[in-house]
């Protein structure tokens, strides 16, 4: 039996057996949970993109929204992820034209009219996706944020 406790051949291999699958494990985790960060963010987009070509429009909402609530709930709708509409937040300003952008109060809240070009705030804040990626996000939260401006049609003052 002594022999055996002596001879060291194999003892690489059954480390890295060990710690191996743990690293794997880590490594696995953390490339899910960005791809799942990844993936919200481009969601949020693609809903964003959707909401401000219907804003642009100039159509009125749906009986029970006002204008930038039926623009969150079309992002949240059209992302095609299962989002938590507690954690979006959206501001919409109006600007007479694109160089009004940078002139401070030159905006106003809201939709705009025609022609007017609106600027959307979309902010989102999730939780990541497994237990490692809520550890290594500060307060287990990350935030995406981004801008969209986009120009209303001219369409028909009502």
């Amino acid at each position: 039996m002594r022999p055996l406790l002596r001879d060291r051949r194999g003892a690489t291999a059954v480390e890295f057996a060990l710690v191996g699958s743990a690293f794997f494990t880590v490594l696995l985790l953390l490339l899910m949970e960005a791809s799942w960060q990844v993936a919200i963010g481009a969601a949020l987009d693609a809903g964003g993109r959707e909401a401000s070509r219907w804003a642009a429009t100039g159509q009125a909402p749906p009986a029970g929204f006002n204008a930038t609530g039926y623009v969150a709930d079309t992002i949240l709708k059209t992302s095609g992820m299962p989002l938590d509409s507690a954690g979006l937040s959206v501001t919409v300003d109006s600007f007479p034209g694109f160089g009004s952008l940078s002139t401070p109060g030159a905006s106003k809240p809201g939709l705009g009219g025609p022609s007017d070009v609106v600027r959307y705030t979309v902010v989102y804040r999730g939780r990541g996706l497994t237990p490692l990626g809520r550890a290594l996000l500060p307060l287990g939260v990350l935030q995406i944020q981004f801008v969209i401006l986009a120009k209303n049609e001219p369409y028909p003052a009502s």
